[in-house]
């Protein structure tokens, strides 16, 4: 079944592709926080050593006003690794002590174009693009007067200092970690590709087995059935439910089968009924006038049948298709006492008696699907019962149900006979032979009455006078009912 296999391949690469995109998700997640949280830490801490350095230089220069501080006092405050540069009263720049790293593309940071006091540390690029710095300003206007600077034996008045620390080790910490992010990821992706794809394996393989039964079933094996080791999971409740789906189908099929069986043995026998007579007549056996209407009343009589089987089989198969009924309203009794009318004609020598309770017994449905119910029950009770044997018929309500009843005062059935009494072509031997009948009459009915909603059952009545109650419930008129 390749369409089964590539589905289930699609379904695999579907789960597959889906976990490994939850899982490529979260870890960006927690490598874009990581890196952002170690970004923020190693620059909080650079902004800490250099705020302390910048108070330190500010605190010394205002304790020595009033004298003439030197450029190396200055710079033995701030360490080698950092930056501080002297600016003038004019804004030009006096003297800058560049940072010394291990990273030969060091170059000295873009100052701004108007250099004043900052509320605290800002970033500055690079004159040679590498890293950048963390910046300061310390403003020494507010400083006594008398401060000086000596650079090189030339004394200068200082307007304000700019100490900075170089981004390098902060980059260069960053660089590492993003590459330990990226190798990892890789390697973690690798190992959950790897093991999503045992599990969904191991996961997936009741559906193979599912595949390879079906496959199965459909190449001929009809009994076997997909094996349910955990019915209450999804696998096992799928595997369930195809299961009593392959059930069904069989049983359907063996239906149909022994429907055609049974057909082809019910239209044998008027067939070679007639075929006998006209053989009979073709060869001469029939010769004289009185044995040729014999031979044709036979014949008639046969094709009625024949006509009368061929009809019940194809009102089956409109049944079996489940078509749509008209839903109207019926008077059922109205409809019965038609039926009995003409049955008490038939047969003038039966009492047949009929009783509807409710005022208006009506039920929604198809009254010609309807009549065919009532008149194959009335039907069976008059075939299937001795002569001038009585027969009532009662309609009642319960509840939001019409309930049919057909009593006769026959034979009849034992209990295994009533379960096969909707079997189609089953007919009941004993004291109830057919007369006639084709054995899809109870078939019938039971088919319409459950497509109008309702229901139809037979109860023996050796222990009420004797005789057998076929009972029919239906939906009355404005109850929901059931349609199929």
């Amino acid at each position: 079944m390749p369409r089964v296999t590539s589905a289930w391949q699609g379904l695999r690469g579907r789960l597959l592709a889906g976990t490994l995109a939850l899982l490529a998700a979260g870890l960006l997640v927690a490598d874009v926080t990581a890196y952002a949280a170690l970004e923020t830490f190693l620059r909080n801490r650079l902004d800490a050593t250099l705020e302390s350095v910048a108070d330190r230089i500010g605190d010394q220069v205002g304790r020595d006003s009033d004298v003439k501080i030197s450029w190396g006092t200055v710079r033995m405050l701030t360490p080698s690794t950092q930056y501080v540069a002297v600016v003038g009263d004019d804004g030009s720049m006096l003297v800058a002590h560049e940072a010394v790293s291990a990273n030969e593309d060091l170059t000295p940071p873009v100052l701004p174009d108007s250099i004043r006091a900052t509320s605290g540390p800002f970033t500055a690029a690079s004159t040679g693009g590498g890293p950048g710095y963390r910046l300061t300003i310390i403003d020494l206007s507010g400083v006594a007067a008398g401060i000086t600077l000596s650079i090189d034996g030339l004394r200068v008045r200082p307007a304000a200092l700019i100490v900075g620390i170089s981004l390098a080790d902060v980059d260069a910490t960053l660089n590492r970690l993003l590459l330990v992010e990226v190798i990892a990821s890789a390697a973690i992706l690798a190992a959950g590709v790897l093991t999503a794809n045992l599990v969904l394996g191991i996961g997936l393989r009741p559906l193979r087995v599912v595949a390879d039964t079906a496959r199965a079933i459909a190449g001929g094996q009809r009994g076997r059935r997909i094996p349910v080791p955990h019915p209450h999971s999804e696998i096992g409740r799928v595997a369930a439910e195809l299961n009593a789906a392959f059930g069904a189908r069989e049983d359907a099929e063996d239906r149909v089968r022994r429907f055609v069986a049974d057909a082809s043995h019910e239209l044998r026998t008027p067939l070679t009924t007639v075929g006998g007579w006209s053989d009979l007549y073709l060869n001469g056996g029939v010769a004289d006038g009185e044995q040729v209407d014999l031979a044709m009343a036979r014949i008639s009589a046969e094709t009625t049948r024949m006509q009368r089987l061929v009809e019940e089989l194809i009102l089956l198969a409109r049944l079996d298709a489940r078509r749509p009924l008209e839903r109207m309203p019926v008077d059922v009794g109205a409809a019965l006492g038609g039926l009995v009318t003409d049955l008490r004609m038939i047969e003038p020598g039966r009492t047949i008696s009929l009783r509807v309770e409710p005022p208006h017994a009506i039920v929604p449905g198809d009254e010609t699907s309807l009549v065919q119910v009532m008149r194959n029950l009335l039907g069976n009770a008059v075939r299937y019962t001795p002569a001038g044997s009585p027969i009532d018929v009662v309609v009642a309500h319960a509840g939001d149900r019409l309930v049919i009843l057909v009593r006769d005062h026959g034979p009849g059935l034992d209990p295994l006979s009533i379960a096969r009494a909707f079997e189609r072509f089953w007919r009941a031997d004993g004291g109830r032979v057919a007369n006639g009948g084709s054995g899809l009459g109870l078939s019938i009915a039971r088919e319409i009455t459950e497509q109008h909603g309702g229901t139809l059952s037979l109860h023996d009545r050796r222990d009420d006078g004797g005789g057998l109650e076929a009972r029919v419930t239906l939906p009355a008129h404005g109850a929901p009912s059931r349609t199929v």
